[in-house]
């Protein structure tokens, strides 16, 4: 198929023709084609506009990226979202363009266009999005904040913390999102700072973001929380069996060990940590070697769940508990043969200790 016939067919021809000729006319990038590719992007059918995207990403330049602005205008979402999506992998070859969207007087485009800067992960948006900050509509400031945040951008930082604490109460909860984003040891510092500066409502969410940095630098100030009673108990043992789970045994003094034993044993109690938690719960419960908060494990030994068992196991073998023993033997006749052998070493194992210490 020759340049001309691909043009009539992708604007006359049977949808199948019209697929096959907006791919070939990827062999060619003239202004003509161009136009007739985000024509096609404006089909009633997905195959036809996904063929056009895919040529116009392959031929694609700031020319493209102008001509694909209008379409972002349609009445139509599946045309909408076709130019989004071309745009967004396009956005470099005409930052201006998108910088000009972003100054338009129609909401709707600003938020295009703060919604393609984001979506490109190309930080050099992130000026035009800190710009956006400023804006008259809170939407637009909003997926600004979102955009941030995916750029993980740290310029942003101040911004950020400013919005977590007086913006209304959803920019609260995306500016906070977003600091959650950016790795930067500033973010992790702002989130520390918000912990003690916004109200109740809005302290589980960051904790939540502090959790997902997984910084060691929060798990002091996580202590101390545990060590006031918070009523984020559960929030918090998360995170410390979570991301944390590798720094807690060094970070923690003798007395805040055994302030993490006691808030996970109380939580194991409450059943308040799903499978994966718990099994974690039960791992760093063994590290920290606090014996006095074992009733858990041993509850546990008897668990219905494999894994939550063997940890179980693990736990009760770390801390070395005498009074897990009978469970233990009646656990090693009924279980699996390899958590039997597990259970039949580390018995032999706490046979072999107490000889020794006697």
């Amino acid at each position: 198929m020759d340049r001309e016939t691909a043009l009539r067919e992708l604007s006359k021809g049977t949808p199948e023709l019209q697929h096959r000729a907006a791919r070939v006319l990827g062999r060619w990038s003239d202004d003509q084609v161009v136009a007739a590719l985000i024509d096609a992007l404006q089909s009633p059918h997905r195959g036809i506009r996904e063929a056009a995207a895919d040529t116009l990403l392959e031929i694609g330049d700031a020319r493209t990226v102008r001509k694909l602005v209008p379409l972002l205008r349609s009445s139509q979402p599946a045309v909408r979202n076709s130019a989004r999506l071309v745009l967004q992998r396009l956005a470099n070859a005409a930052p201006e363009t998108l910088d000009d969207l972003a100054r338009d007087p129609d909401v709707r485009m600003r938020i295009f266009a703060a919604n393609i800067m984001s979506e490109t992960g190309d930080h050099e948006f992130a000026s035009p999005l800190l710009r956006l900050l400023d804006d008259a509509d809170e939407n637009v400031r909003d997926a600004a904040i979102n955009g941030l945040g995916l750029l993980g951008a740290p310029e942003a930082i101040h911004r950020l913390e400013e919005f977590s604490l007086n913006g209304s109460s959803w920019i609260r909860f995306s500016a906070i999102d977003a600091l959650s984003q950016i790795p930067d040891p500033d973010a992790v510092r702002a989130l520390l700072r918000l912990l003690d500066r916004v109200p109740s409502e809005l302290q589980e969410p960051v904790l939540d973001a502090l959790g997902r940095q997984a910084s060691p630098d929060a798990i002091a100030p996580l202590l101390r929380m545990l060590r006031e009673s918070s009523p984020f108990r559960a929030a918090i043992v998360g995170i410390l069996v979570g991301s944390l789970a590798a720094h807690v045994p060094d970070r923690a003094t003798d007395g805040e060990r055994v302030t993490v034993a006691r808030a996970l044993s109380r939580t194991l109690e409450e059943n308040g940590l799903n499978m994966d938690l718990t099994v974690a719960a039960l791992d760093l419960l063994g590290e920290l070697g606090v014996a006095g908060e074992a009733a858990p494990v041993l509850r546990l030994l008897e668990s219905g769940e494999d894994l939550v068992q063997r940890a179980a196991v693990r736990a009760a073998f770390t801390l070395r508990l005498p009074q897990a023993v009978p469970i233990l033997e009646r656990l090693q006749g009924r279980c699996g043969a390899p958590l039997a052998t597990e259970i039949k070493a580390g018995l032999s194992s706490m046979v072999e200790s107490r000889k020794e210490n006697s």
